[in-house]
């Protein structure tokens, strides 16, 4: 009777003991969520992003903008936006010491719908004091894919700093009598990691 207590004691002691040890170990943190500065402060898009983290230092990455541009263009000078774009890049990271921050390279996919009108042309006249204004409306919708590379630090294994690049070509039929076919866009996200 005294061995299987003493057994019984000892395995005890060994699941509580390496319950303690599992507890004790920080839990891998799979998500991260980031808000794009730059396209807020520069031009008024809410970007909103989100970062699955996989392993082998790869994410899958999905971006939703609220009142986005095309590329910074009339960002000075915008009226009325209706624009929205989402977009999907696969992110690979290069470091073999830091898991999932350090230098990254990506593949993306974006899709935007929505117009802008823009302040096109002002006129005052000063012997009858009038004002002329005239604004150009123009369309953003289309789909496009490209590619960026970029740098992410991490603060205290929880907040994050992303500066990054890319650039992105139309696909199928886009007008570009008054945009460009090509995109570049820069981004400062600030992120929590969870």
């Amino acid at each position: 009777m005294k061995k299987q207590i003493i057994v019984i004691l000892l395995g005890l002691f060994l699941f509580s003991s390496h319950a303690q040890d599992t507890n004790n170990t920080e839990p891998t943190k799979n998500n991260e969520i980031s808000l794009n500065l730059l396209d807020l402060v520069v031009a008024g898009t809410l970007g909103i992003n989100y970062e699955r983290i996989f392993e082998n230092n790869q994410s899958l990455f999905l971006s939703a903008n609220i009142f986005d541009t095309y590329g910074y263009y009339d960002v000075g000078y915008i009226e009325d936006n209706s624009a929205f774009t989402l977009r999907a890049a696969y992110l690979v990271y290069f470091s073999k010491e830091k898991d999932h921050h350090g230098f990254f390279f990506y593949p993306q996919f974006k899709f935007r719908t929505g117009e802008i009108t823009t302040e096109d042309y002002y006129f005052y006249d000063i012997a009858t004091e009038s004002e002329i204004t005239e604004e150009f409306t123009y369309d953003i919708g289309g789909a496009s894919a490209g590619f960026g590379i970029g740098h992410k630090w991490m603060f205290d294994n929880k907040f994050t700093l992303t500066l990054n690049g890319d650039i992105a070509r139309n696909l199928g039929n886009f007008k570009d009598d008054y945009l460009e076919n090509i995109e570049l866009r820069f981004a400062v996200n600030f992120g929590y990691r969870f």
